[in-house]
């Protein structure tokens, strides 16, 4: 081989990396990023529940997973029941990624028991390691809402500290930031929380 052609196919080699680096670079500044909502620094806090297998779940459960958050609560006929089949979407699509999970909270602890909670999940078939039902002290499951999930801002109305009844879910990063809010019963959130999951998904 000549050095002419040597040189040639070198030539075209650091031409087509050349034009690689500047495709990934375009590429990643055209990558949406999310906010980080909350006040600087803010991350959820120390909690600690219970899910429908009986094993404890803390913020540390949070860590190094992208965590989509609701407040249910099983005897709920209003519109907990399509909330969930909407989030039962989610959990379809993303099961399968080990980085992802759900957690979703009762909003009635003295009837939504261990048991009741594993019932319930029946319903979903959901794997209690990507999708879990917990439990806990009522005043505990409002405060984490309020002050940790910061579900208050997302719905003035349905969450306080005496009061948590909403159709938002929360999405959290890997590092337990907060990164947006979405109604669970409209089309258009939904369509927006599985692409803003995919984002935080390549994030880490």
């Amino acid at each position: 081989m000549s050095k002419k052609t040597i040189f040639i196919i070198v030539f075209f080699v650091v031409l087509v990396g050349i034009f690689y680096v500047i495709a990934m670079s375009m590429s990643l500044k055209n990558t949406p990023v999310l906010p980080v909502l909350g006040n600087p620094g803010h991350t959820v806090g120390p909690f600690a529940f219970i899910d429908q297998q009986g094993d404890t779940v803390t913020q540390k459960d949070l860590n190094g997973k992208v965590t989509v958050v609701d407040y249910f609560f099983t005897r709920c006929t209003s519109f907990c029941p399509k909330m969930n089949a909407n989030m039962d979407k989610i959990y379809e699509e993303f099961k399968n990624n080990p980085d992802f999970q759900i957690i979703s909270n009762t909003v009635d602890p003295a009837h939504d028991s261990v048991p009741v909670l594993a019932k319930y999940a029946e319903q979903y078939g959901a794997s209690p390691e990507v999708w879990k039902f917990c439990t806990g002290q009522r005043k505990e499951l409002f405060d984490v809402a309020v002050h940790q999930y910061l579900l208050s801002v997302a719905d003035s109305l349905g969450v306080n500290d005496q009061f948590v009844h909403t159709q938002y879910f929360a999405l959290v990063d890997q590092d337990r930031q907060i990164r947006g809010f979405y109604n669970g019963l409209q089309p258009g959130d939904l369509s927006k929380l599985k692409k803003d999951i995919k984002i935080l998904l390549k994030e880490d």
